[in-house]
């Protein structure tokens, strides 16, 4: 699935951009305003929001919009001190691809402008630029929240832009059906104010979404009238992103030689943006393309540049920071907020007990006053624990796809093309390629089938049996009593106790090894083992290489159990058995049915 962001198309920017030519009166106007005052600043913003989106690349728009933010504090003068922060936002997020510095900014703005009415309308553009960071990052849940929330604000005065976005959620969800409805409904509203920037951009979309549904004559017909309007206007800065779309729609139509045409010019042109994440779509189908060509050797090599290129844009790491913004800025608003009600019930009972009512009374009131300082603290506490909870979720997420697995896997790749073993490179390409796809699907859930689970784990251990030239074999074990597709389980729990027992104990047999996998009940609790044979943990103590990453994947998965106890009120735990040959860890986990 494609990013289907383009600048040009984000109504980010509080105000509308006007025409060229108004551009140079009006900063003639500002450098000959004498006094620093509410209109001088309100020049300003207004400059900006005609001239920053015209040239993003210029690298002189911070320390403007710096500027304005200092003279508005100067002033108190909150309007300009809330769009300043969005336009640094801005700045942050679409022209410097630093999205988590963007949100900073984003929730400054938004913190000044939430609770005024008079300042409303400046909080659509603010949410709005919220929701597409959540949409970048794949939050999905949370983007299409916002921007269902904004769907219905009374101040967003361009509806259609939110439906837009909406489709982009649906899209990236694969939930096509509901991504052309939104995309057609957005293509009514643009072409009743008759703006060729937008109908293009939503054209080009939509083409993508119904090619990947099916309908591959419409889906062209779409993305060539995308591309006809691109023509006509000379629309430069939709040019990149609908090349990048229209290679992937004419790739899904057997037209090679133009996918590899769109594809190509879509990198050529971007080398001046650099908007990383249309780079990124563009060599994911050109990896497509060479592909299809039977140029396996380009296809390996553009395929590792987009999977660098896509692990820089969405990496666990980025994503955990991210949330804990987010979580921090409602943890900082929630203790604000229990000080305020702590500090205030205190007044109110020293004010109670001086005036005084009697002691029973009094005692009432205390008590009463206890409670609610007691919810406040909780209130503080609870917002703590929800950023431990997403911590720990995005360090598992971090944890389950170890970056020399994925390189090493590459590599591995690469020799079988160098040795011209293009049927082991294809086989161990497929597995790979699934194996990337399933933890990216899954990673965004809490919890899985266990069917699904072990399908995962099964496809990480025929990679790493081809990795190491069978140096092991595994077995998988159900008992009787489990029904593998009516439980859930959190994914890949166990995956990090499966490299270590690959990585450090069999991989240094001078045998065969031997790996068991086995799901069996007790008590009421799904066991979890894994069981093999390697050189055991005390031989493997000292060998170094890899230490950290074997202890912060027990580290990790040991906060995951420990959330899930807190959750779920369970006794859930880890195991460690160090045998005669080798090691068995056994992890329990509640029994939670899926129906």
């Amino acid at each position: 699935m494609r990013r289907l962001l383009t600048i040009l198309f984000l109504m980010t920017s509080l105000f509308c951009i006007s025409q060229n030519k108004m551009l140079d009166s009006l900063e003639n106007v500002i450098d000959n305003y004498k006094t620093q005052d509410t209109n001088y600043v309100n020049l300003r913003i207004k400059y900006v929001a005609r001239k920053m989106f015209l040239t993003p690349t210029d690298s002189t728009w911070r320390a403007y919009n710096l500027k304005t933010l200092k003279i508005s504090e100067q002033l108190n003068y909150p309007k300009g001190i809330g769009i300043s922060y969005n336009n640094l936002g801005i700045i942050k997020h679409y022209f410097q691809s630093k999205p988590v510095e963007g949100l900073a900014y984003y929730q400054k703005s938004y913190a000044v402008f939430e609770n005024e009415p008079k300042f409303q309308k400046y909080v659509v553009g603010v949410l709005t630029n919220i929701g597409l960071i959540y949409l970048e990052q794949q939050e999905y849940s949370k983007a299409l929240k916002s921007f269902k929330a904004l769907l219905h604000n009374p101040e967003n005065k361009s509806k259609f832009n939110t439906e837009f976005y909406i489709a982009n959620v649906f899209g990236e969800e694969k939930k096509l059906d509901s991504a052309i409805y939104y995309y057609k409904k957005a293509l009514v509203g643009a072409e009743q104010i008759n703006r060729p920037l937008y109908i293009a951009n939503i054209k080009t979309n939509l083409g993508l979404i119904q090619t990947n549904a099916g309908f591959l004559k419409d889906g062209l017909t779409t993305m060539n009238e995308s591309l006809d309007l691109i023509e006509t206007h000379n629309i430069e800065g939709l040019r990149v992103t609908a090349y990048t779309n229209a290679a992937e729609v004419y790739l899904k139509n057997n037209d090679i030689e133009k996918a590899e045409y769109y594809a190509t010019n879509s990198l050529k042109l971007n080398k001046g943006l650099q908007t990383l994440s249309t780079k990124n779509s563009a060599l994911a189908t050109l990896a497509n393309v060479y592909n299809e060509k039977g140029d396996y050797k380009n296809a390996l090599i553009t395929y590792k540049e987009h999977i660098i290129l896509r692990d820089s844009l969405i990496n666990a790491d980025q994503k955990l920071e991210i949330s804990r913004k987010e979580i921090q800025y409602q943890a900082d608003k929630d203790r604000a907020i229990a000080q305020i009600e702590i500090e205030r019930q205190k007044s109110i009972k020293n004010t109670s007990i001086i005036g005084g009512s009697g002691l029973v009374l009094a005692s009432i009131i205390g008590f009463i006053l206890y409670r609610r300082k007691q919810e406040a603290v909780s209130k503080s506490k609870e917002a703590e624990f929800n950023a431990k909870v997403s911590d720990t979720e995005l360090k598992a997420l971090r944890s389950q796809m170890n970056p020399h697995f994925i390189f090493n896997s590459l590599n591995s790749i690469g020799d079988y093309i160098l040795k011209n073993d293009t049927l082991s490179a294809s086989d161990y390409l497929s597995k790979f390629a699934k194996l990337m796809r399933l933890t990216l699907e899954n990673s965004e859930k809490k919890e899985i089938l266990l069917s699904e689970d072990i399908s995962l784990l099964r496809t990480y251990m025929d990679i790493e049996r081809k990795r190491f030239n069978n140096k092991f074999n595994y077995t998988i074990k159900i008992d009787s009593d489990l029904d593998e597709d009516n439980i859930l389980v959190p994914p890949m729990i166990l995956q990090p106790f499966i490299e270590n027992s690959i990585i450090h104990g069999l991989s240094q047999k001078d045998n065969l090894g031997q790996l068991k996998i086995v799901y069996k009940t007790e008590n009421n609790m799904l066991i979890c083992s894994v069981d093999d044979n390697g050189i055991g943990r005390k031989k493997s103590a000292t060998n170094k290489t890899n230490e950290d990453n074997k202890s912060m994947g027990m580290s990790i998965t040991k906060s995951r159990i420990e959330i899930i106890n807190k959750l779920k009120n369970t006794n859930g735990n880890i195991e460690i058995i160090d045998k005669t040959e080798g090691t068995r860890i056994n992890v329990s986990l509640p029994i939670q049915l899926a129906f």
